[in-house]
C-alpha cells in the first residue's frame, strides 16, 4: 500500500529538509515575506549585483539587458507574464549557491562541541487517518555531523539526491525509521 493511501499526510523527508534549509534561508536571513514588487526589486538588485547574476539569469532564460533590469528596479516598466516567475526563481537559485558555504560552515561549527547540529523531525500528520491504522509516532531528534553533502544537494536542487542522503540519515533510526521516510515537518535547531 503507498503512503497517504489511509489519510496520512507528509512530504518525502528529504525534500522536507530541502524546505526547512530553504526557510533558513529566505525567511529567517532575508524576509522573503515581501509584496510582489518589492520581491521582484530584491530579486533583480541580488541579480544584478552578484557576479555570477548575467550567468544565472540566462540559465532561467531571461535575456533582459541591463537597462530593461533597471527599468524593473525603478518600476517604470513591469515584467512579461511569467518573468517575475522566473526572476525569482533565478534569484532564489543564485542565492542557494551562494550561501551555500556560510549555511554548510554554520551547520559544522556546532560539530566542534562533538554533538552535530540538530534536527527535529515531525511525523506525518494523521488526522485523516482512521484511528485502527494510526501509528504511534513521536517528535524525533537526531544530530547530523555532515552537513557539507546535503547542503550541496539543496544548492543544486536535486531532490534525487536529497532524498539518498535522506534515507541514509534515517537508517539507524532503529526498526520504525521507515516511518520517518514521509514526514510532517523537519526544523533545523540552532
Amino acid at each position: 500500500m503507498g503512503f497517504g493511501q489511509l489519510g496520512a499526510e507528509g512530504i518525502e523527508g528529504g525534500r522536507a529538509l530541502a524546505e526547512s534549509l530553504d526557510r533558513r534561508t529566505f525567511e529567517y536571513d532575508v524576509s522573503w515575506r515581501r509584496s510582489e514588487e518589492e520581491r521582484l526589486a530584491q530579486a533583480v538588485k541580488y541579480l544584478m549585483t552578484k557576479k555570477s547574476g548575467p550567468d544565472t539569469l540566462r540559465a532561467y532564460g531571461i535575456t533582459a539587458d541591463t537597462g530593461t533590469l533597471t527599468a524593473l528596479l525603478s518600476a517604470e516598466q513591469t515584467p512579461v507574464p511569467g518573468q517575475q516567475q522566473r526572476l525569482e526563481q533565478a534569484f532564489r537559485a543564485l542565492r542557494r549557491h551562494n550561501v551555500a558555504p556560510h549555511l554548510t560552515g554554520v551547520l559544522d561549527r556546532k560539530r566542534g562541541a562533538r554533538r552535530g547540529t540538530r534536527i527535529e523531525i515531525h511525523p506525518v500528520y494523521q488526522e485523516g487517518v482512521q484511528p485502527s491504522h494510526r501509528r504511534d509516532l513521536r517528535v524525533r531528534h537526531k544530530n547530523i555531523w555532515r552537513w557539507k553533502p546535503i547542503v550541496q544537494a539543496w544548492a543544486a536542487q536535486d531532490s534525487l539526491v536529497m532524498e539518498d542522503l535522506w534515507q541514509e540519515l534515517i537508517s539507524d533510526m532503529d526498526s520504525d525509521y521507515r516511518s520517518y521516510q514521509y514526514v510532517g515537518h523537519i526544523g533545523i535547531c540552532g
